[in-house]
């Protein structure tokens, strides 16, 4: 009578034999996501290209402080109105992300931020740029930029994090 009743038990479609197959597509959708994250990552440096945290509003609307951008260091033949990586030891970081408005015959470029009303100072001298920008990954950033300084946006948001979790803390479901 014993081994009939644990055959039953068997039998019987279980709990566990309803959560083991969401959990494993969980599990390899999981596995999908951070696979494509890390393709996302690395196949910019796999090709040679590198991040740089952009700390300045001087190419705003189009990037903005925060964002990440993706530079090509071996581009040549830059043209007008592409955005380029230039050194420029005035800055924090000591590189500007800045659109060419116009390339000299001496192979030198005029550069100017979207914001500014009027182009850089100088000229850029093709040895002072970095690289072209290929790529502009919103906020990515936001994090690094706090070593210049946070923002208000920036301490509002910690404000609330902080507040949630000492809300999280202190109010416990009744009966525990």
């Amino acid at each position: 009578m014993q081994s009939g009743v644990c055959e039953d038990l068997r039998a019987a479609p279980g709990l566990r034999d309803r959560v083991e197959p969401v959990a494993l597509t969980a599990a390899v959708a999981w596995l999908f996501v951070l696979a494509c994250l890390a393709l996302w990552s690395l196949g910019p440096l796999a090709v040679g290209w590198r991040p740089a945290v952009v700390v300045t509003g001087s190419m705003l609307p189009t990037i903005r402080p925060g964002d990440v951008v993706v530079v090509d260091p071996g581009a040549t033949g830059l043209h007008r109105g592409e955005i380029v990586l230039v050194r420029d030891p005035s800055q924090p970081s000591g590189r500007v992300a800045h659109r060419v408005v116009e390339v000299k015959g001496n192979g030198d470029l005029v550069t100017k931020g979207d914001a500014n009303p009027t182009a850089d100072r100088a000229p850029r001298h093709p040895a002072d740029v970095v690289g072209r920008v290929r790529l502009v990954v919103p906020a990515a950033g936001r994090l690094a930029m706090l070593r210049h300084g946070p923002t208000r946006g920036d301490l509002a948001w910690a404000g609330v994090a902080v507040l949630a979790c000492l809300t999280l803390g202190v109010v416990r479901p009744a009966g525990r």
